[in-house]
């Protein structure tokens, strides 16, 4: 760009030559940028709006939906983080049941259900769920492996306290038993996984958010998810890596998404490495 003289950066060709790489790459935050942009893509002929990258920080009640349904046919990474407890659940399921034929990475933050529906990310091989504390069933249900046939690396943050979840890792790590007598045994890791990634949130079992000690009960709890999750690392088979990281606050770790998403638009691992 620099190399170029002035008249041909204001010349008309030249605005024809960049105008489908103008929304390429996507940061935006708050109701007001999610609106302007909703608007500017309706008004912006498709073969112009090819999202490849998008991060969407939903701080205000916004509904990003326009956006993500222009964006669909060509979106390869999506991070998508809501602040807004009230929607989130549903703007997610909405999302869910979008059909994405090129995502490759998506990264979601909020009280999320999970993905259900069958073949809607094909491509999809890298998932990170942050916002649900205990997302007991996430494998157990099934569901995962039909939404996401070509998941490879699964990493799920901010547990809590999240027992039931952990008990659900073991399983699905463990060697299937013929003679189960669970009235709903659990569907196992889905069938491309090759590395599974959990983190707790805050370190909750020394002090809670306001710095004062926690409830015996609450910290036996959280105790408790951290020697499962141990006993998963120690034991993990099937040739399924599975790592343990350290616990993070709910504010540095939403600045940690956004470094995240520029590192992979730069080449790097971001939080994969």
């Amino acid at each position: 760009m620099n190399a170029c003289p002035p008249e041909l950066h204001s010349s008309k060709y030249f605005n024809k030559i960049a105008g489908p790489f103008l929304y390429q790459s996507i940061f935006i935050s708050g109701p007001k940028q999610i609106s302007s942009l909703a608007s500017r893509l309706g008004s912006t002929p498709p073969h112009l709006r090819r999202i490849r990258h998008l991060f969407i920080s939903d701080e205000g009640g916004s509904d990003p939906a326009g956006i993500l349904t222009f964006a669909t046919s060509t979106l390869e990474t999506l991070t998508y983080i809501s602040r807004n407890p009230a929607n989130s659940t549903q703007s997610i399921a909405r999302l869910f049941r979008l059909s994405f034929p090129h995502l490759r990475e998506l990264t979601i933050s909020c009280y999320y259900p999970f993905p259900s529906s069958p073949g809607k990310f094909p491509r999809l091989t890298h998932l990170h769920l942050h916002g649900n504390r205990n997302p007991h069933g996430l494998l157990q249900l099934g569901g995962l492996d039909g939404a996401c046939p070509s998941l490879s690396h699964l990493r799920v943050s901010g547990l809590s306290m999240a027992v039931s979840f952990a008990e659900e890792l073991q399983e699905a790590f463990s060697e299937p038993e013929t003679n189960t007598t669970d009235l709903f045994p659990s569907e196992g890791l889905p069938a491309h996984v090759e590395c599974v990634i959990v983190q707790p949130g805050s370190l909750r079992s020394t002090k809670s958010s306001e710095g004062e000690y926690l409830p015996a009960a609450l910290r036996k709890r959280e105790e408790a998810m951290m020697e499962k999750l141990t006993m998963v690392r120690a034991s993990a088979t099937k040739g399924v890596r599975f790592e343990i990281l350290e616990g993070s606050d709910v504010g540095p770790f939403l600045q940690t998404l956004r470094q995240h998403w520029v590192d992979r638009l730069g080449g790097c691992k971001g939080a994969w490495a």
